[in-house]
């Protein structure tokens, strides 16, 4: 097992956190399926892209990155402490699932003259896609839902 100090100097100057050995660079992934949502209304031929999409591991998305310090993303991800990693992972693979579901639902309303249906769908899925990356921020940054748990039962 190597020094996580040791690790923590070299994560210095990087979007790497030192306490979950996380990056909310990975959210990037998301950042551009809510951006098409956002716009779907406008331009329902934006679903096309939405299309396109396809989910990427934490791994996958920093080998594909041309960040600085995506190398150490990836080397860092497996000294994450398992309860952060396990949540982290599950809401992408949430978000994952919700873009998925989406896109499908959009397809068959936009198929149907659905329109107004189409347009609350789209922007709702973009809020609750950048509500879980705000979900996913926090957990990088050892915030969440146990955290905030633990602080409410230190009050009582």
């Amino acid at each position: 097992m190597p020094d996580l100090d040791e690790i923590r100097v070299r994560l210095a100057g990087t979007n790497i956190d030192p306490r979950s050995f996380l990056s909310t660079d990975y959210f990037n992934h998301f950042n551009e399926v809510i951006m098409l949502l956002s716009m779907l209304p406008d331009a329902p031929d934006l679903l096309d892209e939405i299309d396109k999409w396809q989910y990427k591991t934490y791994r996958e998305h920093f080998q594909e990155s041309s960040l600085g310090f995506a190398p150490l993303a990836i080397e860092v991800y497996d000294y994450s402490p398992i309860e952060m990693r396990e949540r982290f992972d599950k809401i992408t693979v949430q978000m994952s699932m919700l873009v998925v579901e989406t896109r499908l639902r959009l397809r068959r309303l936009l198929e149907e003259g659905e329109r107004e249906k189409f347009n609350d769908l789209a922007l709702q899925s973009s809020l609750q896609l950048q509500g879980m990356i705000d979900d996913g921020g926090s957990i990088v940054h050892g915030h969440g839902a146990a955290v905030d748990q633990a602080a409410v039962d230190k009050m009582f």
